[in-house]
């Protein structure tokens, strides 16, 4: 290189050498060879970060890649032309260190690390690069053709290393960085690779703004940072003009003062638990209702109506505001001054939510003054929150407030979590939701304008941050620094080159500008809130809000079955064999037909598409249909429109308080519909009503703007959405048939092309070669069996007559009961007594009443009152979420040893027309107990 071009800078150098780049025309031509592998042309910064990540792996470096974040993914493109390096280097195109005819002829295979599922959607549509799902459970062989092994991220790492050290020799490794990716395992990858493929370049691909490693990894950085212009040839276009973060808050101090004081005693009560090592879930709960008041972007009734439909317990619970209270107010503590902080946090916090009830603070406000304004300026606004809860919450209010004409023109979206995607072609966007560090790489989003929302305490420490993030992240790279190293091929011997410094030339007097809107929220009965003057001592309490949140994880023991109900299936292709329940359904390929069935209907040689319930099923579907719509921003838009509808219903049921006073409601307006099926609409399980004059009813129950106008639009929208999902169900179910055609090589859908290895990985189709039942492995008598055997079998023959619930199910398994026989003759009594007097009238309880008396068993109507207020929780049971009456039973046996003593608990549902079962098993508890 010429010192002419070393004194340019390295934005001279790369236009200058790049026609001397390794596959440049593909970088910045050939847009149909990208097309044929289902992907878009990459844009100038990611192709000046391709040339230069080619220019180290020919020689066996290994580099870390930052890019901006983008609405499409990045990682097919990376593998893609790390293939086309491979093959030039095969064909004596290429001949450098690493990349030459001999040492790429022994090593065929590209490892790309990140989620599986994400993966094979991105990669779904190649044809040349051959990709392949790779964990520890599957055999893996090696073979002559090149290929891609996706390869999971997030499960045993340790088995999937030592099965790939045997059987795959890499040219190169990409591991995704990012949250879509390996996400905190891309640390210990990183660490491990290089022992386990030593000499093999590896690509780290993440985010430009991702706050770095407290470690530095043995590899080059190359960091594209939005200033970056080089003008490539035929590239296209790059970010627009880079202008000032912009930072809003509502001037509002009632609110201000809430979360303020809020925050600085929730800080001090975990800095003095942190002190005395009491952490507990109670005070995360606490942090999380701190956290979740100081995000709220919508009235506070509205987002507690609302996070109570999506209420749940588990391993990540979610709760509304007032739940989390509540679970903190069970926090114990063993010092006094730690007590009376707490009980101060927690008086303040109920304090400031009775008034915040019935009020409309002014971060609510300043969200629609700016989704009005947007509007108005016919311009396309994003809403960027942090959960995916979060972002349907505010989606609803939005559109619920500003009409029809926001569905098309403002969106809401998520920044958390592995399914969140970058907006695109948006004029404006607005982060209504802290950015953490996990978060800040945002920023970088394709955008005119960047507003970040904040409350008036926060405001110089967020515009401080987003300062430092912009200088950082948006000017550009210093000419002649690491970059310009990197591309000289003039990395130092044993040191590698981080790319840090940026250029301070024309740096701008202010990289965040603060704005004060004048809106105080309005307050019915107004907030009270002493001014907090903070400590010097305590100077870094906000620091501590705005660092990264600790999310809840509760402990759960799941019960394993017992070996009387599995099933052991070993599978061709599998290392190790599958423990299932024998009543698990699933889906075996029976000639061109899908079946589904129990697990314990299996025979040896029967091929079964392993998804592995019917929410797995229903997931791969809806990734297939992502895919589809990901390129289509048409469908996108139709798909939020119809989305609506299951707002519509969330609601009504809301408002009308239970799933039976919806059907009322909709029975009282001429519209014809059963109470199960207003049931699957409230559980999420249909894409719209099969009559569409259920959209108009709800959004006129609910008080929807414009209701005529918005049904029509969500009808229109159901009808395509339906159509699309139908089409794609069906291309699927003929897909897997055809794929097992060995002559099949491939398989067009619409316009995608998929692979056969790629159509195999995703629904996993294996051959069954082994079968064991335990249960049947040591005695096939009558006397193994149990009453909850007995139950099942009837369940079987009598699906529509008689229902067994979860709670009977459980006291069945731990029942002793040995009279199977009278058992039986109980259920029979069942079916063919009371259901035939519910049902049809054609019995009186009398007749009933003498079928039961040989067995001999009797029936009870009902228990007292005082026996049933004692025990609610025995007597009253939850069903199809509504408080039966369970009290009415059948006596089976009057000794209290539960051996030979039964009680039979049921009710009839009227609605579905079937006899609900309860209990079968112990006597419950009485006034003696």
């Amino acid at each position: 290189m010429n010192d002419r071009m070393q004194a340019a800078g390295w934005r001279e150098v790369v236009e200058h050498s790049w026609p001397a780049v390794t596959a440049a025309e593909l970088l910045t031509g050939k847009e149909a060879v990208w097309q044929a592998e289902g992907l878009d042309k990459p844009d100038e910064a990611e192709a000046v970060a391709m040339a230069a990540m080619g220019r180290l792996v020919r020689y066996g470096q290994s580099v870390s890649v930052a890019l901006p974040v983008s609405h499409a993914s990045r990682l097919p493109r990376i593998a893609f032309y790390l293939h086309r390096l491979r093959l030039d280097a095969a064909q004596g195109l290429v001949r450098s260190p690493w990349l030459n005819r001999i040492s790429v002829a022994r090593r065929n295979d590209l490892l790309v690390f990140g989620r599986p599922r994400r993966m094979l959607r991105d990669f779904a549509t190649s044809t040349v690069m051959r990709p392949q799902l790779v964990d520890g459970r599957r055999s893996l062989e090696r073979t002559g053709f090149q290929r891609t092994l996706l390869v999971d991220g997030h499960g045993d790492l340790l088995a999937t290393l030592n099965l790939l050290e045997q059987h795959s020799s890499p040219f190169s490794i990409v591991v995704a960085m990012s949250a879509q990716g390996c996400d905190d395992n891309a640390a210990n990858l990183l660490k491990a690779l290089p022992a386990v493929f030593p000499g093999v370049p590896i690509v780290a691909v993440g985010y430009t703004g991702t706050s770095p490693e407290e470690e530095s990894f043995e590899m080059h950085a190359w960091i594209s940072r939005l200033g970056d212009r080089t003008g490539v040839p035929d590239a296209s276009s790059g970010v627009p003009a880079l202008s000032p973060i912009e930072v809003v808050a509502a001037r509002d101090p009632a609110m201000d003062n809430l979360v303020k004081k809020l925050g600085y005693l929730v800080w001090n009560l975990k800095r003095l638990a942190d002190q005395t090592g009491s952490h507990s879930q109670e005070l995360a709960a606490l942090l999380a209702a701190d956290r979740a008041l100081r995000c709220l972007n919508v009235p506070f009734a509205i987002h507690e109506r609302s996070m109570i439909r999506s209420m749940r317990g588990g391993p990540f619970p979610v709760r509304p505001i007032q739940g989390w209270i509540e679970t903190a107010s069970r926090m114990r503590v063993h010092r006094g001054d730690i007590q009376a902080l707490l009980d101060e946090v927690l008086a303040l916090a109920r304090q400031g939510i009775r008034q915040l009830e019935s009020a409309r603070h002014g971060r609510s406000e300043v969200i629609l003054h700016l989704a009005s304004e947007a509007l108005g300026q016919r311009h396309r606004m994003c809403v960027l929150v942090g959960g995916q809860r979060e972002a349907a919450i505010l989606k609803e209010w939005i559109h619920e407030e500003l009409g029809p004409d926001a569905v098309t023109r403002i969106n809401v979206q998520h920044m958390d979590g592995a399914s969140a995607i970058a907006p695109q072609g948006m004029d404006v966007v607005l982060f209504a939701a802290p950015l953490f560090p996990s978060r800040r790489h945002w920023l970088g989003v394709d955008t005119r304008r960047r507003i970040v929302l904040c409350h008036p305490f926060e405001s110089e420490r967020v515009c401080a941050q987003m300062a430092q993030w912009w200088q950082s992240y948006a000017l550009p790279s210093v000419p002649d620094g690491d970059k310009l190293r990197l591309w000289n091929l003039d990395w130092p011997r044993g040191e590698y080159l981080r790319d840090q410094l940026i250029d301070p030339a024309g740096e701008p007097a202010d990289f965040a500008r603060y704005h004060q809107l004048d809106m105080d929220g309005s307050y019915p009965q107004a907030l009270r809130v002493a001014q907090l003057e903070t400590s010097r001592s305590f100077d870094d309490w906000l620091q501590t809000l705005l660092a990264e949140p600790v999310h809840i994880v509760r402990e759960t023991n799941d019960e394993a079955g017992s070996s009387s109900d599995m099933v052991v299936l070993y599978l061709d292709g599998q290392r190790e064999p599958l423990r299932w329940r024998a009543d698990r359904q699933l889906m075996r390929l029976e000639s061109e037909a899908l079946v589904v069935g129990p697990a314990d209907d299996l025979q040896v040689g029967h091929e079964l598409v392993l998804l592995e319930n019917s929410d797995e099923r229903i997931a791969t579907q809806h990734e297939l249909f992502e895919m589809f719509a990901q390129d289509n921003h048409g469908l996108q838009q139709t798909l939020g429109v119809a989305e609506k509808w299951q707002e519509y219903v969330d609601a009504a049921v809301a408002r009308l308080g239970s799933v039976a006073e919806l059907t009322r409601h909709l029975k009282s307006r001429k519209y014809e519909i059963t109470q199960s099926a207003v049931q699957h609409w409230a559980a999420g399980k249909v894409i719209g009503p099969k009559v569409p004059a259920a959209i108009r009813l709800l959004a006129e129950l609910v008080e929807v703007p414009n209701a005529a106008k918005m049904a029509n639009l969500v009808e229109n929208a159901i009808a395509v959405i339906r159509t699309e999902h139908r089409r794609i169900g069906s291309d699927i179910r003929k897909a897997i048939a055809v794929s097992r055609n060995r002559e099949v090589s491939a398989i067009q859908i619409g316009s995608r092309r998929f692979l056969r290895e790629v159509f195999d990985s995703m629904l996993q189709v294996c051959r069954v070669v082994r079968i064991e039942r335990p249960a049947r492995s040591h005695s096939e008598s009558p006397a193994s069996r149990t009453i909850r055997d007995v139950a099942r079998g009837f369940a079987v023959r009598h699906p529509s007559q008689i229902v067994f619930t979860p709670g009977c199910e459980r006291s069945m398994r731990n029942s002793p009961f040995e009279d199977l026989d009278a058992f039986g003759k109980i259920l029979t009594v069942l079916v063919e007594g009371f259901y035939a007097m519910y049902s049809g009238k054609n019995l009186s309880l009398a007749q009933v009443e003498n079928m039961l008396a040989p067995i001999p068993a009797s029936y009870a109507g009902n228990m007292s009152a005082v026996t049933k207020g004692k025990h609610e929780s025995d007597y009253f049971k939850v069903y199809k979420g509504e408080k039966v009456d369970a009290s009415r039973h059948i006596r089976l046996g009057r000794a209290f040893d539960p051996r030979y003593t039964l009680r039979l608990h049921f009710h009839w549902d009227a609605g579905d027309r079937k006899i609900v079962v309860h209990h079968a098993g112990e006597h419950l508890p009485t006034l003696n107990d």
